[in-house]
């Protein structure tokens, strides 16, 4: 029987116009009515999420910033934060790279955004955003680093991150364009088992749906593991199962099968 679900947000639950499924609320209600956790998990800080989900703040679970932050029916469960110098240092290095950088932390979300179209695409994930022309001057603790380039992120830039930080800390690629470095350890795993061993919930009875290479540590953490027909080909591998894409309401038509039917 399975008693918990995660699912990625962007290219997995919501369609392509970041919409949420028409009949959201209703499985949603159905689950907990069943008393079936639901984890929203997402590389969007919470800032972000807790305003979608609003109506649910009280029931849900929120794994926040690829695992950085989570947050457990409206109570703060974990935080990790990225060393300043860290933080000014990939700041520094990415500016010299030509590459876009955001800062995810604790009183908001700070970037540096070259041009109109970047600042509009950060603005379809992140609330509480502002734009700043020196990010070394960020006087808040981060959570996460997310860096954008606009023509693909996965043959270059991502590269060039993993080889300078990937020894100490978690880079990951959570989309076409975006890579994100965490502290090492955290992942969307690592606040799913965490989540498991707190309400006693075992890999068998864990569904997960995911897309792209940050949900890599999620699935593997869920026997239930679904990707994405739209998914990154490496997740395709990881998974256990798949299913249709985020535009079809595939999430939903799952979870309605294996849990409510």
């Amino acid at each position: 029987m399975i008693k918990l679900i995660a699912t990625d947000m962007d290219g997995t639950l919501l369609d392509d116009n970041k919409q949420l499924p028409k009949n959201f609320d209703n499985i949603v209600k159905r689950l907990f009515n069943k008393n079936i956790r639901f984890v929203i998990s997402s590389g969007r800080s919470y800032c972000t999420l807790k305003k979608q989900f609003s109506e649910y703040l009280d029931d849900m679970t929120f794994i926040c910033d690829n695992g950085a932050y989570v947050v457990d029916k409206g109570k703060l469960l974990s935080v990790s934060v990225l060393p300043k110098d860290t933080v000014k240092e990939a700041v520094r290095f990415c500016d010299k790279l030509g590459l876009t950088v955001l800062l995810c932390g604790k009183n908001g979300t700070w970037h540096n955004s070259r041009n109109d179209s970047q600042h509009q695409e950060i603005a379809s994930y992140y609330v509480n955003q502002v734009k700043m022309d020196d990010l070394t001057l960020v006087d808040d603790d981060i959570f996460k680093i997310a860096v954008f380039e606009e023509s693909g992120i996965e043959n270059d830039g991502y590269c060039k991150l993993e080889e300078r930080f990937g020894e100490n800390f978690n880079v990951q690629l959570s989309g076409k364009y975006w890579t994100d470095i965490m502290n090492k350890g955290v992942t969307k795993g690592t606040a799913l088992r965490t989540i498991e061993n707190r309400i006693g919930v075992r890999y068998e009875e864990t569904m997960a749906f995911g897309d792209y290479l940050n949900d890599v540590d999620m699935l593997n953490n869920s026997y239930y593991s679904f990707a994405m027909s739209n998914a990154h080909e490496s997740i395709k591998k990881v998974a256990n199962f798949m299913t249709g894409s985020n535009n079809d309401n595939s999430v939903m038509k799952e979870i309605e099968k294996h849990c409510l039917a």
